[in-house]
């Protein structure tokens, strides 16, 4: 046992252990820096030319990527891996002539899929070649130059390579794909989101809206106003949630984007419109009265008597102050921050919020109305209707956020305005809003997914994350329209 020890203390084994464990470092940065330089591969297909590679990240992704449009982007696996599609070109006159005459998408598809999977085997050959070549470079830098050790080497750069794959393919989670994050141009995501949401089962007309512009990829981004996006599906209603504008009117030009790229229907703003309640602040945001569609208003603890007058005032606007109304074919109700009613105070205490809180219930008790949708400023005053409503609409803290509590969905929409003024302050608040997804079937609505969009500037970059909801824990019932309203 002394021998042992005297023999790994000796200062010649401890130089060559050290010289064995740089070895293996320096063998891993290579490996690692050959998959990342040289694991990317051509793959054309039928129309579509793509470019699949190979990257390391966290945490583990897959992208599409459609240059000038955008990516999307889905945590589909637990590995540090990230694996990019790029469309480079699409074939236009190929594309159409493969879809004349298409009676069956989904026997299409199955042919699509299976050319698509034999690109993916040889993707994964070439990553192997190149683990093998890494492994053999390794072996020529650091050790004996004999054969027998340059097999050795490349088998295990081979060997690596499938074990990271195959870590990847045994963690990889297709559903992953039904909450993606979209990263692009505001102009451009209602066509890229349609096509990833329907353009499968649409392919003619996804045919029929690129014939519209150039077969070079490089020019539809000039061109993306053509691209409207694909036709919306039978029975969904679109509903924007909106909250704490803070007087800032270039929200209202963001929000009329939105509106006209993704097809909104209703939407419903939890208050603080203002920031200190005046009638003059209103004025500012005036265009409301011009977006179009209904406009539910929920007033916040910045908000005034003042200001829900005015807002009275303009034929699209419903402010929703403690009252239950009909609107779009949802049962909503609206519930203003008690601030509103206490002259001189900004913010009220916790006790009168859940004084509030509880009044609301009781509110809702006696109404024996099953709403579809909460709409408050705070989310304290929703307290005492949790699993009792499924959907709760907020605000008030301006940070985005979308999360289930048993049967209920709580939406926070952030800060439509980036805070207004107040924002200048902080450059990294972006503009945000919920877009809320409807669907209809057996004459009751559900919430089927929720997108967060946000966007730092109007002409920058446009982020959106969905979050598919679990249809039957929100299941919605169509009600009949007794004891509410509508306008």
């Amino acid at each position: 046992m002394l021998a042992k020890l005297k023999k790994k203390l000796n200062p010649a084994y401890l130089g060559q252990t050290r010289k064995k464990a740089l070895s293996f470092i320096f063998a891993v940065l290579i490996f690692t820096f050959f998959l990342s330089a040289f694991g990317e591969m051509k793959a054309g297909f039928g129309p579509f030319d793509l470019q699949l590679s190979f990257d390391w990240g966290w945490p583990g992704e897959t992208r599409l990527v459609i240059p000038p449009l955008g990516e999307i982007k889905a945590n589909t696996h637990r590995w540090p891996v990230v694996l990019s599609a790029t469309l480079n070109r699409i074939d236009l006159a190929l594309l159409q002539h493969e879809l004349l005459g298409v009676t069956d998408t989904n026997r299409y598809m199955s042919g699509f899929i299976i050319r698509l999977r034999e690109s993916l085997y040889l993707f994964l050959a070439k990553l192997c070649l190149v683990g093998g070549a890494a492994g053999v470079i390794a072996a020529l830098l650091f050790g004996r130059r004999c054969f027998q050790r340059l097999w050795r080497m490349g088998a295990v750069g081979v060997l690596s390579v499938l074990l990271i794959m195959g870590g990847v393919l045994i963690s990889f989670n297709q559903q992953a794909f039904n909450n993606p994050r979209y990263e692009g141009a505001l102009e451009t995501a209602p066509w890229v989101l349609s096509l990833i949401d329907q353009g499968l089962t649409r392919l003619p007309e996804f045919s029929e809206k690129l014939s519209m512009v150039a077969g070079n990829l490089d020019s539809l981004f000039s061109k993306v106003d053509h691209l409207s996006p694909l036709a919306k599906v039978d029975g969904e209603l679109k509903v924007l949630h909106v909250s704490d504008i803070h007087n800032n009117p270039v929200s209202l030009d963001f929000i009329q984007k939105v509106i006209d790229g993704f097809g909104v229907n209703l939407i419903i703003d939890t208050g603080d419109l203002t920031d200190y309640g005046t009638a003059l602040e209103t004025e500012l945001n005036r265009k409301i009265n011009n977006l179009g569609i209904k406009y539910v208003f929920v007033p916040g603890n910045h908000d005034s008597p003042e200001v829900v007058s005015r807002l009275k005032k303009y034929k699209n606007v419903i402010v929703m102050t403690k009252r239950i109304y009909k609107i779009n074919g949802l049962t909503i109700m609206g519930w203003a921050d008690p601030a509103i009613h206490t002259p001189g105070t900004l913010m009220v205490g916790d006790e009168q919020l859940e004084i509030e809180a509880q009044m609301l219930q009781e509110y809702l008790e006696k109404s024996k109305e099953k709403i579809d949708i909460l709409a408050v400023h705070n989310v304290k005053l929703a307290s005492e209707v949790e699993q009792r409503v499924p959907v709760v609409l907020y605000g008030h803290d301006h940070q985005p956020e979308v999360s289930e509590k048993g049967t209920t969905v709580f939406v926070n929409a952030g800060t439509s305005g980036a805070a207004g003024v107040r924002g200048l302050a902080n450059g990294n608040l972006p503009y945000s809003v919920a877009l809320l997804r409807f669907d209809r079937s057996e004459g009751a609505y559900h919430l089927a997914a929720v997108d967060l969009i946000r966007v730092y500037s109007l002409h920058g970059k446009f982020i959106l994350e969905r979050k598919v909801i679990n249809q039957a824990q929100v299941s919605v019932e169509n009600r009949e329209e007794t004891g509410s309203e509508e306008r």
